[in-house]
C-alpha cells in the first residue's frame, strides 16, 4: 500500500509537493495565535502593554486567520480532488482487468466479493490518500513546530508534557494491531451481505414462486446483524481512543500547571510561557487525536488494497497470448483432443476428432453434461488449452491473439445476456455504427418481427434489467438477432432457441441458412430438429464423439440420435414443421 501511495505521490510531485508546503505553512500559522498570547500575557505581567501593541497583535491575527482560510481552501481542495482520481484510476485498472480475462478468473471470486472490492475497497483506498494524507502531513507539521517550539521555553516542562502524549501513540499502536483482524471480519460480512442482495434480485422470481420471502428476509436480517456487530467492535475500539486520549492529555495539562508553578516560583519561566506551553500541549490534543484515525484508515486501507490489489493481479490462467492475427476461420481441426477444467479431476472431452469446413452447418447434441458446451467453449478460449491437435487454418489456435479470434466469433449462450437499455441498443451491441434497415433485417432473420410491432416504442423500448419486461423467447430472439447483426465467420449457438416453439424455431433456422450460405455455423441444442439440416452432425456422451454423420445416416444407424428423435415426434415435436415454412 505505502509502495502504491508513494509512487502516485511521485507521478504528482508537484501538486504533492504544493500541498506539503501549504499544509506545512498552515501548521505554522497556527501557531502564531499562541505566541501572540504569550507576548500579551508577559506585556500585561511586565506592565508593558500598550494600546498599539494590542492593534498590531489584532491585525497580525486577522491577517493569519485570513491567510490561513485561503491555504486550506488550496490544500483541501487539491488534496481531496486528487484521492477521487486515485479512486477512479484504480476502478478503470481493475475494470481494465476484468473484461480482458476469462471464465477461470470469475471463478475465483463471488459476484459480492467483487462488488465489495469495486465499492469498498477502493473507497478505503481513496481515505488514506485524502484524509490519512492530510493527518500525515498537518499532523506532521504541527508535532514539527510545536515541540522545538515547547523545547525553547523550557525542556524539562515539555518532556513532562509530551511523555503522557508518548503512551497515548504506544496505546494506539497497539489497540490498531487487534483492530486488522476485526476489519477483515467487517469486510467479510460486507461481501457476505452484497452476496445475498444480488442473488435475491437475480432470483426473485422463484423466491416469490416458493413462497420464500420470510426466509429471505430472516437471512437477509441475519446478515445485517452480522455486519452490525462487526462494525461496532470496530467502532468500540476507535472511539477507545478518544477517551485515552484526553485522559492523558489531562494527566499532560495538569504536569504542565505544576510543573509550571514550580518554574515559575524558581523565575526560570515566565507566566506568559507557562500559558503558551498549556497551549502548545493543547495544540498537540489534534495530532495525536488524528493518529488513532490515520491507525485506523491505514488498517482498512491496506486491507482494502491487498484486496483491490489481488484482485488485479490475479490472472485466469490461460497461456500466454499468440501473435498471429486471425483473417477467416477457414477450417477447424480437433485431433484427439482432450480438455479438464481447472482444478477438475476428470476428463471433460476425451478423445475428439472432428473436422470443421467453411461455410458448413455442425449440429452437436447429446445428453446433459455430455460436453456440448464444453467443445464450443474451445473455440470461444474461455479457459486454457487441452492436449492434443486443435488448430484453426491449419495453425495451432493457440499461435493466435485472443481477441482477432474473438473478432471473427458470434456467440449467443444459454442465459441470455441482456442489458438495461433498449432494443436497439442491445442489437447493436457490437455494432454501434449499424444503420436502421442492418437491425431491422438482423431482427427478421432472428423471427422477431411481429414481436417488435407489438413493442411500444420499437426500437426505442427498454427492456429493462437482464431483459425483466420480455418474455424468455423475445430475450432469446433479441441475442440472436444481435450475432446475426454482426455476420460472424463462425456462428455459435448454444441452445440458444430452446425458448421459442417450434414453428418459431424452423422459421430462424430457415432464415439463418438463407443468410449463412458461406457462413459456418455450430447449432448446439437438445431439440433434435434445430439440427436435422445441418451439413453434419455429432452426437456427445460423457465428452465422447458417440455418433456423427448426417441426420439421414444417424437415424438409419439406429443409435441414440435414432432414439432421441423417435421420442421427440412422439411428444409433437415435429421438424417437419420446417417443411411448411419453406414452403
Amino acid at each position: 500500500m505505502l509502495g502504491v501511495l508513494w509512487k502516485y505521490v511521485k507521478e504528482h510531485r508537484i501538486l504533492y509537493g504544493a500541498i506539503s508546503l501549504a499544509l506545512i505553512l498552515y501548521a505554522y500559522l497556527s501557531l502564531i495565535p499562541t505566541q501572540i498570547i504569550q507576548r500579551l500575557v508577559d506585556a500585561l505581567a511586565k506592565k508593558q502593554f500598550t494600546p498599539d501593541s494590542l492593534r498590531q497583535d489584532i491585525l497580525l491575527l486577522i491577517g493569519t486567520a485570513l491567510l490561513n482560510y485561503l491555504v486550506e481552501y488550496f490544500w483541501g481542495y487539491k488534496l481531496f480532488q486528487s484521492s477521487t482520481r486515485f479512486k477512479l484510476l484504480y476502478q478503470q485498472i481493475a475494470f481494465q482487468k476484468m473484461i480482458r480475462m476469462r471464465a477461470p478468473f470469475y471463478e475465483k471470486f463471488r459476484s459480492g466479493d467483487i462488488l465489495t472490492r469495486f465499492s469498498t475497497d477502493v473507497e478505503g483506498m481513496m481515505e488514506m490518500v485524502g484524509y490519512g494524507m492530510m493527518i500525515l502531513l498537518y499532523g506532521g507539521g504541527m508535532v514539527a513546530f510545536i515541540i522545538p517550539a515547547m523545547f525553547v521555553i523550557n525542556w524539562q516542562m515539555s518532556l513532562i508534557a509530551i511523555l503522557p502524549l508518548l503512551v497515548l501513540g504506544a496505546s494506539i499502536y497497539y489497540i490498531g494491531a487487534y483492530m486488522d483482524l476485526l476489519v477483515e471480519d467487517n469486510r467479510e460480512a460486507i461481501v457476505s451481505l452484497n452476496d445475498e442482495v444480488l442473488e435475491t434480485v437475480e432470483g426473485i422470481r422463484v423466491i416469490r414462486a416458493y413462497s420464500k420471502k420470510q426466509s429471505q428476509l430472516s437471512q437477509f436480517q441475519q446478515k445485517t446483524h452480522t455486519l452490525a456487530q462487526a462494525g461496532n467492535k470496530i467502532v468500540s475500539l476507535q472511539y477507545l481512543f478518544g477517551p485515552l486520549s484526553f485522559g492523558l492529555v489531562g494527566v499532560s495539562t495538569l504536569s504542565v500547571l505544576l510543573s509550571g508553578a514550580y518554574f515559575l516560583s524558581k523565575g526560570e519561566v515566565t507566566l506568559g510561557q507557562v500559558i503558551a506551553l498549556q497551549l502548545y500541549t493543547v495544540n498537540l490534543l489534534g495530532p495525536f487525536w488524528n493518529l488513532s484515525d490515520l491507525v485506523a484508515i491505514y488498517k482498512l486501507g491496506n486491507t482494502a488494497f491487498q484486496k483491490v490489489n489481488g484482485l488485479i493481479q490475479e490472472t485466469d490462467d490461460l497461456e500466454e497470448d499468440g501473435s498471429i492475427l486471425l483473417d477467416k476461420v477457414d477450417k477447424i481441426v480437433f485431433d484427439n483432443y482432450h480438455f479438464t477444467y481447472p482444478k477438475a479431476t476428470k476428463e471433460s472431452l476425451q478423445q475428439i476428432n472432428l473436422e470443421i469446413q467453411s461455410g458448413q452447418t455442425l449440429g452437436i447434441v447429446g445428453k446433459t453434461g455430455s460436453g456440448k458446451t464444453t467443445l464450443v467453449r474451445q473455440l470461444l478460449r474461455q479457459y486454457p488449452l487441452g492436449t492434443g491437435t486443435f488448430d484453426v487454418n491449419e495453425k495451432g489456435m493457440a499461435l493466435y491473439k485472443r481477441r482477432s479470434v474473438e473478432g471473427h466469433i458470434g456467440y449467443v449462450p444459454q442465459e441470455h445476456i441482456l442489458f438495461s437499455k433498449t432494443i436497439r441498443e442491445n442489437i447493436a451491441l457490437g455494432r454501434p455504427d449499424a444503420s436502421e434497415e442492418e437491425i431491422l433485417h438482423a431482427i427478421h432473420t432472428a423471427a422477431f418481427t411481429e414481436d417488435l410491432k407489438k413493442m411500444p416504442q420499437g426500437l426505442d423500448t427498454r427492456i429493462g434489467e437482464r431483459g425483466v419486461s420480455i418474455s424468455g423467447g423475445q430475450k432469446q430472439r433479441i441475442s440472436l438477432a444481435r450475432a446475426f447483426l454482426g455476420d460472424p465467420d463462425l456462428l455459435i449457438l448454444d441452445d440458444s432457441l430452446s425458448a421459442v416453439d417450434v414453428r418459431t424455431e424452423a422459421a430462424i433456422i430457415h432464415n439463418m441458412k438463407q443468410e449463412r450460405r458461406m457462413k459456418t455455423t455450430l447449432i448446439v441444442s437438445h431439440r433434435l430438429s434445430a439440427v436435422h439440416e445441418a451439413d453434419w452432425i455429432i452426437v456427445m456422451d460423457q465428452g465422447r464423439i458417440l455418433e456423427e454423420g448426417s441426420a439421414a445416416d444417424l437415424l438409419a444407424a439406429q443409435g441414440w440420435y435414432y432414439e432421441q428423435y423417435q421420442r421427440q415426434q412422439q411428444n409433437g415435436e415435429d421438424h417437419d414443421c420446417t417443411q411448411e415454412i419453406v414452403e
